[in-house]
């Protein structure tokens, strides 16, 4: 197996079994330091029942701080970015969260039904200035097809995934593995991520734990470390004032939507 990310050589790095019966082989890039699974051939079970894992508890929290992180960068460092796409947005929820602070983003999913931004989906060609994709490239068995989609569609991507620890970071030491749900099946290092964006011809940077940029410009880290913490992000934006949210707006918008379609449809007796 020859690395997904650099495309060097791999080497065995354990085993675990997922989902309780399938028997799931790392291997790790000598030369980048990803590591992915072998043959994740379960994937199809692991997302039959749903796209986000009961497991997850932390979901609705991660979208409140990642919704404060973005709205606080949108504000100081991107104050030009007028449009934005979350990719993998599952439910819905960011997406809602980011339109409710005035940031016109649209929603996109593959796996996951639209439940909180429902009318406010991409149009698949659509470009924006900003892309957001949130604990989702652990899942993909080929990332880089992915990083290259979403370059094409905004100059700046902002993303979170766990680094891969220096220690204690083989399967069945380190929680990110979590095979109880079969969907992680990519682990990245700053070097892979690096790598991956120096192949797009973009800069990377991390605030060097879970949050990270691929942009087309240089992108100071200290950004990224100090949205990271959500105390920090809310003084930032209770500096910058408030913003009109976008919510009455968009009720407006899908209400005129909802008469168009029920006019077009004959009353019944």
């Amino acid at each position: 197996m020859t690395c997904k990310v650099c495309g060097g050589i791999t080497a065995p790095f354990g085993e675990l079994l997922v989902l309780g019966r399938h028997r799931a082989r790392y291997q790790r890039c000598s030369a980048c330091g990803y590591v992915a699974v072998e043959d994740p051939y379960w994937l199809t079970e692991a997302y039959a029942d749903r796209a986000i894992a009961a497991l997850d508890t932390g979901v609705v929290m991660r979208n409140l701080w990642f919704a404060d992180a973005v709205d606080a960068l949108l504000r100081w460092r991107f104050r030009k970015a007028r449009t934005g796409l979350d990719y993998g947005g599952g439910t819905g929820l960011f997406v809602r969260l980011m339109r409710d602070r005035g940031h016109d983003f649209r929603w996109s999913d593959p796996h996951c039904d639209n439940l909180f931004a429902s009318g406010f989906e991409a149009d698949e060609h659509a470009s924006f200035d900003i892309v957001t994709c949130f604990e989702v490239i652990e899942h993909l068995t080929d990332p880089m097809a992915v990083f290259g989609q979403l370059a094409a569609r905004a100059p700046v991507l902002i993303f979170s995934t766990e680094l891969l620890p220096e220690r204690d970071n083989r399967p069945g030491e380190w929680h990110y593995y979590a095979p109880e749900a079969g969907q992680h099946v990519g682990f990245f290092t700053a070097s892979s991520l690096e790598t991956a964006a120096g192949k797009l011809g973009r800069h990377f940077t991390s605030d060097g734990r879970m949050l990270h940029a691929i942009t087309a410009e240089p992108f100071d880290p200290r950004w990224l470390r100090i949205v990271r913490n959500g105390r920090r992000a809310r003084l930032l934006l209770r500096l910058a004032g408030k913003r009109a949210p976008l919510t009455w707006r968009d009720a407006e918008t899908l209400t005129q939507q909802l008469r168009e379609r029920q006019s077009e449809s004959p009353p019944s007796r």
